[in-house]
């Protein structure tokens, strides 16, 4: 190989700069749990801490690590170097070193294409420096922050952390965490760049303008039962992925959930999880925490505090009077029907599954109202076609923004098996007026700074996760 003639000195250099190796044992790691389908070998060379001495190892990429048999290392742990060398014969090698306070690993790649690959991976995936000196914030009004390069113009949005709230074992194993899942769970939540900066972490994901739910609610946003139960199923579904990989997300609230507000079709982001193995957390704390932000939002009343408690005499009170009265309820805009006040007090009370959940009546009966409204809108529009519509552009859709901001949300086509599809089959009836279509779109009243842990110590009590029944109150997280 090309190093050969320079094995001596790469042997002393690395002897200079011993320290322990960065590999540890992958038993009890959330990375056992996933299955990375973009994960790749290569054989490279590693410098062996007990032999003293290069060794060829084949090594996957993949899950924010790189795995070593039964070893790995967290990249998101680590910084980096990269070296090359240049060789007499016009040709060289790369030295990639990892290291942070616990060690150092060094990485020899020979080949130009494998370390495109390798180099790829490591300046995504490991923490970068001298952020303040190639990105600046965009502050958004209502959704997360833009982060902009000063040399290509990139945009991404960012999520900010705090590193004070890292700061025990366990808070360090949590972000760790949180970064592996939103890296694995979908495209729209995967960390493209993290960097460290004073008292700050900053991670960098896809471009979007993603509103949480707490800011649509402040912002006095119109929810409609439709899409409002789309976002509670799309949620359940996220959580069932969860499930069914043993784990749950742990940080379910206001705050977490956001709203792709340019995507096609609805799109919900669920960000910041908590997840922590080993220990008797589960997925029922996030159905808990679900129906908690039902509650929140169901009761929530116009120009008043979100509600940081439940009240468990208020669910009683307004299904006692969709019972008796049979009359509409005009106190809380969001509350539609008492197929949600069941659904509501049985997340609360933790007896009903996730699948359960799925099928409940709330879901089914919006899932037939859409259908009957758009078969019904559907004849009208073959019957009656203008300048503009064709039954092509049935299939049409236009940006989030738009549709979220308008006063008429788009209705969509439910499968049978899927009560809340949001495939989106008809284009909005959009003013023709760009004027008022802006005097309709709401001002933000406050935007909430975002950190790991979301404990807002005016505003959220915690630790009191247990429920009271007979008609007492909780506190909600």
């Amino acid at each position: 190989m090309q190093y050969i003639q320079y094995h001596p000195q790469i042997i002393e250099e690395f002897k200079m700069n011993e320290a322990k190796s960065l590999f540890q044992s992958i038993d009890g790691s959330i990375i056992t749990k996933f299955e990375d389908k973009e994960s790749f070998k290569e054989v490279i060379l590693l410098y062996n801490h007990k032999k003293k001495d290069l060794v060829q190892q084949q090594i996957l990429f993949g899950l924010n690590s790189i795995l070593n048999e039964d070893k790995y290392i967290l990249l998101c742990k680590c910084y980096y170097e990269i070296r090359y060398t240049k060789l007499k014969q016009n040709e060289g090698f790369y030295i990639v070193i990892l290291y942070n306070s616990l060690g150092k690993e060094y990485l020899i790649i020979t080949n130009s294409n494998q370390f495109v690959k390798i180099e790829t991976i490591i300046k995504r995936q490991c923490l970068s420096q001298h952020f303040l000196n190639k990105y600046h914030i965009i502050e958004q009004k209502r959704y997360l922050p833009f982060v902009q390069n000063y040399q290509n113009q990139e945009l991404y949005c960012v999520l900010q952390i705090d590193k004070k709230q890292i700061i025990t074992e366990l808070d360090k194993e949590q972000f760790y965490n949180s970064i592996i899942i939103m890296n694995y769970f979908s495209e729209q939540t995967k960390i493209v760049k993290i960097y460290e900066e004073n008292s700050l972490y900053y991670l960098f994901i896809k471009c979007m303008k993603l509103q949480s739910l707490e800011s649509l609610i402040l912002d006095d946003f119109e929810f409609r039962e439709a899409p409002l139960v789309s976002i509670f199923y799309l949620t359940l579904q996220i959580l069932q992925k969860y499930q069914n990989l043993g784990i749950y997300h742990g940080n379910i609230n206001l705050k977490s959930i956001f709203i792709n507000m340019q995507g096609t079709y609805l799109q919900i982001l669920i960000l910041f999880p908590k997840y922590l193995s080993n220990n008797n957390k589960g997925i029922q704390i996030d159905l808990l925490n679900l129906g908690q932000l039902l509650y929140q939002i169901t009761f929530y009343e116009k120009k008043d505090k979100i509600k940081q408690f439940v009240d468990q005499k208020l669910i009683t009170q307004q299904k006692q009077l969709y019972q008796n009265m049979n009359t509409e309820n005009k106190q809380f805009k969001f509350l539609f029907r008492i197929s949600q006040l069941d659904l509501l007090n049985q997340l609360l009370a933790q007896n009903i599954t996730i699948e359960n959940a799925l099928k409940h009546q709330w879901f089914v009966t919006v899932k037939q109202n859409l259908k009957t409204e758009f078969m019904k809108e559907k004849k009208q529009c073959l019957n009656l076609r203008t300048i503009v519509e064709s039954n092509n552009e049935l299939s049409m859709t236009i940006s989030m923004d738009k549709r979220i901001q308008s006063k008429e949300f788009a209705e969509y086509e439910i499968e049978d098996e899927f009560p809340v599809k949001c495939s989106i089959l008809n284009p909005f009836q959009m003013n023709p007026s760009k004027q008022k279509h802006d005097n309709c779109v709401p001002k933000s009243k406050s935007f909430s700074s975002f950190d790991l842990t979301f404990e807002n110590k005016e505003k959220f009590f915690t630790n009191n996760e247990k429920i009271f029944t007979n008609n007492q109150s909780f506190f909600i997280q």
